[in-house]
C-alpha cells in the first residue's frame, strides 16, 4: 500500500514588478492562473507588498465572521448570483457583503458592529 503523495497548492506571485497588462510577465502569470484553477479550483496567491501583520489581522477578522451563528450568517442576502451568504456546502462557505441597499444586509452590518468587537 502506497502513501498518498502530499497535496500542495500552486503559488502564483503577484508581487512582480512591472506586471502590467499584455506585458510577457503578464502573460506568464495569467497563464498560471489559469492553470492553477483548472487543475485545482484555487491557488495561493503571493503578493508582499501587504504586510504580514495585515494579513494576519484580516484572517482572523475573517474567521470570527464566519465563526458566527448559521441564522446571523443567513441574513447577508444579495439580488446577485453568489453574493450575500452561500453555504454551508460541505466544505464550502461565501459570504459577499456588497448590497448594502438592501434592508437586511445593511441591518446585518449595523447589529455585527453594533454587538461584536471586531474591525471588520
Amino acid at each position: 500500500m502506497g502513501s498518498e503523495p502530499e497535496l500542495k497548492l500552486p503559488t502564483i506571485d503577484f508581487s512582480i514588478e512591472d506586471l502590467e497588462f499584455n506585458v510577457a510577465k503578464w502573460e506568464l502569470v495569467k497563464s498560471q492562473v489559469h492553470k492553477a484553477l483548472v487543475e485545482y479550483g484555487c491557488f495561493e496567491a503571493l503578493f508582499d507588498k501587504v504586510p504580514l501583520d495585515l494579513r494576519k489581522a484580516i484572517f482572523l477578522q475573517v474567521e470570527e465572521m464566519f465563526d458566527l451563528p448559521l441564522q446571523t450568517k443567513q441574513r447577508v442576502v444579495s439580488s446577485r448570483p453568489y453574493h450575500g451568504y452561500v453555504g454551508p456546502l460541505q466544505l464550502y462557505e461565501n459570504m459577499v457583503i456588497d448590497d448594502v441597499d438592501n434592508h437586511d444586509s445593511g441591518k446585518f452590518n449595523q447589529d455585527l458592529m453594533a454587538t461584536r468587537k471586531t474591525k471588520f
